[in-house]
C-alpha cells in the first residue's frame, strides 16, 4: 500500500476521534494503517501520555521502531518507560545497528542489561562495540550495517554478494578490504553494474578514499560530507582498519542539529527547540544572558545626574518619579533581548517545522507566558532586592513602593515581551510575510517602545496610590 504524507492537524482530529469512541482498538489500526511513521511520530507531541501509548500499540512493530527514532526526546521518553522488555527488544532488532545504540543509550543501566540479556548474542556484541564509542564521535554514529569485499572477487561475485545482503543500510557504495580487514578501496554500485562480469574489484575500485578516525568528532564528520558531496564515510582505526560507516542521515541530522545550536545559543535560548524542553530548563536557560542589560542599566540609573545624590533621589517622594526615566533603558535593552529570544526560537522551530500552525503554536504561546513570567519574577527581584540594598535597607513606605513599582514594571514589560517574541513571527506566516525578515527588526523596536510605556504606566500606578 502506497503512503502519502498526511497532514498533522487533520491525523490528531483523526486520532483523537477514535480515541473516544467505544471500541475504536480495531478503527484506530485502520486509521494508522496508512499513515507513514514520520507522520505518526510528528504528532506524537501533541497527544497527551496515555494518548501516546494507545497510538503506540496500534502500530506495528516495524513502524513503532521509526516512530521512537523520529519522534521528539519527551515523547520517546513516555514511550519507553511505559514498555517491558521483550517489546523494546523487538523494536531494538528492527533499527538500524546505529540508531538501536543510541536508544539503549538512553535506557537506565539495568533496563539496557535487561534488553541486551534477551537479544540474540551476536547482535548484542555489535551493540556493545558501537556503545563503547562516544555518543558524539565517528564511532558512535557509524552503522556496522554495510558491505565490505576482498579486492580477489570478480564483479560478478561481488554483485552476487551485494544480493544476498540486500537490506544491508549503505549499498551504494561497496568497501573493499583485505584480510586484515585494512580499508584500500571503494566501489559504487553503478560501476559494479557497469563492469565486465569478469573483472576483479581490484581493478574497479577507488583507491583514494576519505575515512575518518572513529574517535573524531561528528560534526567535523558532517563537514567533511558536505565539503566533499558524500553520501557515506567509512570510518576506520589508526591502523585504518575498516569499523563502520557514517551514513548521510546521520550526517544531515547532526547538520541540522548544529544549526539549531547555533541559532538558539545566539539568542541565548536552550540548545534544543522548546518544544523538547522543560519550562522552567527553558527559563534558566535565558535568565544569565538577561542580566548584562541589569547590570548596564543599572550603571546608567547610577551616572543620572541629579543634585541630592542617588540615596537622597529614591528616599525623596517628589523626585522618585524623576528617576523612572533612567530605568527606561535597562527595561528597553531587557525587552528586546526577552523578545529576540523568544521570537528565535519561534522562527527557527517554523523552519524545522518543529511548529507548524494551528497545531502547536496556542501551546507554544501559553508556555512562552509562563516561561516570561518566571523570567520576570527573576529579573524583577534581582532590579528589587538591588533598590532594597541600595536605599540602606530602609523600610519606609516611600521605599518599598519605589522599589515595587520599578520591579512590577519590569517584570510586566518583560512579561509582554515574551508573548510579543512568540505571537508576531505566528502571524507573520498567517499574513503571508516572512517572519525571519519582519519579526527580528520588527520585535525589538515595538518591545522596546511598549515595554518602556508599560514599565511607566505601572509604575507610576504604583507610586500614584502613594
Amino acid at each position: 500500500m502506497s503512503q502519502s504524507p498526511h497532514g498533522p492537524t487533520n491525523l490528531i482530529e483523526e486520532i483523537r476521534a477514535c480515541l473516544v469512541a467505544s471500541g475504536s482498538d480495531g478503527r484506530l489500526e485502520q486509521v494508522l494503517e496508512g499513515i507513514r511513521p514520520e507522520d505518526i511520530a510528528d504528532v506524537l507531541d501533541d497527544l497527551d501520555p496515555v494518548e501516546k501509548l494507545k497510538v503506540f500499540a496500534a502500530i506495528g512493530t516495524e513502524a513503532q521502531a521509526e516512530v521512537i527514532d523520529e519522534t521528539d526526546a519527551t515523547s520517546r521518553e513516555q514511550v519507553i518507560e511505559n514498555l517491558d522488555v521483550i517489546r523494546l527488544k523487538k523494536i531494538l532488532e528492527e533499527m538500524p545497528p546505529d540508531e538501536a545504540t543510541d536508544l539503549l543509550n538512553e535506557l537506565p543501566q539495568a533496563q539496557r542489561r535487561e534488553v541486551l540479556a534477551e537479544m540474540e548474542p551476536a547482535t548484542t556484541v555489535e551493540l556493545l562495540r558501537l556503545m563503547q564509542h562516544s555518543p558524539h564521535s565517528a564511532g558512535g554514529i557509524m552503522t556496522l550495517d554495510y558491505i565490505a569485499v576482498d579486492p580477489r572477487l570478480s564483479a560478478e561475485e561481488a554483485l552476487s554478494l551485494i544480493q544476498e545482503h540486500i537490506d544491508t543500510e549503505v549499498v551504494n557504495n561497496v568497501y573493499i578490504i583485505d584480510e586484515q580487514r585494512h580499508l584500500i578501496g571503494v566501489i559504487s554500485i553503478r560501476e559494479l553494474l557497469g563492469a565486465e562480469s569478469q573483472q576483479n574489484v581490484s581493478d574497479l575500485m577507488t583507491t583514494e578514499v576519505i575515512s575518518v578516525l572513529v574517535d573524531e568528532d561528528q560534526e567535523d564528520v558532517a563537514h567533511l560530507a558536505r565539503k566533499y558531496n558524500l553520501q557515506a564515510i567509512p570510518v576506520v582505526d589508526g591502523n585504518d582498519h575498516l569499523l563502520g560507516v557514517a551514513t548521510i542521515d546521520d550526517i544531515v541530522e547532526i547538520l541540522s542539529d548544529e544549526a539549531d545550536e547555533d541559532i538558539y545559543r545566539l539568542a541565548g535560548a536552550p540548545e534544543g527547540h522548546p518544544a523538547q524542553q522543560k519550562i522552567l530548563k527553558r527559563a534558566l536557560a535565558r535568565i544569565p544572558w538577561l542580566f548584562l542589560p541589569v547590570i548596564s542599566g543599572f550603571i546608567l540609573v547610577w551616572m543620572h545626574p541629579n543634585e541630592l545624590g542617588f540615596t537622597e533621589l529614591l528616599t525623596s517622594t517628589m523626585n522618585q518619579r524623576l528617576l523612572l526615566a533612567a530605568f527606561i533603558p535597562l527595561v528597553m535593552g531587557i525587552a528586546g533581548g526577552v523578545g529576540t529570544q523568544s521570537a528565535t526560537v519561534v522562527v527557527r522551530g517554523m523552519a524545522v517545522g518543529d511548529i507548524e500552525l494551528g497545531r502547536s503554536t496556542f501551546r507554544l504561546l501559553r508556555q512562552e507566558v509562563v516561561v516570561g513570567l518566571l523570567i520576570a519574577i527573576a529579573i524583577g527581584s534581582v532590579v528589587g532586592a538591588v533598590l532594597f540594598i541600595v536605599t540602606g535597607f530602609q523600610m519606609t513606605e516611600q521605599c518599598l513602593r519605589l522599589t515595587m513599582a520599578v520591579a512590577g514594571g519590569i517584570g510586566a514589560g518583560i512579561i509582554f515581551a515574551n508573548a510579543c517574541g512568540t505571537a508576531f513571527p505566528i502571524l507573520c506566516v498567517k499574513m503571508g510575510l516572512d517572519p525571519a525578515l519582519v519579526a527580528g527588526p520588527f520585535i525589538t523596536s515595538f518591545n522596546d517602545v511598549t515595554a518602556a510605556i508599560i514599565f511607566i504606566a505601572i509604575a507610576e500606578s504604583i507610586l500614584r496610590s502613594a
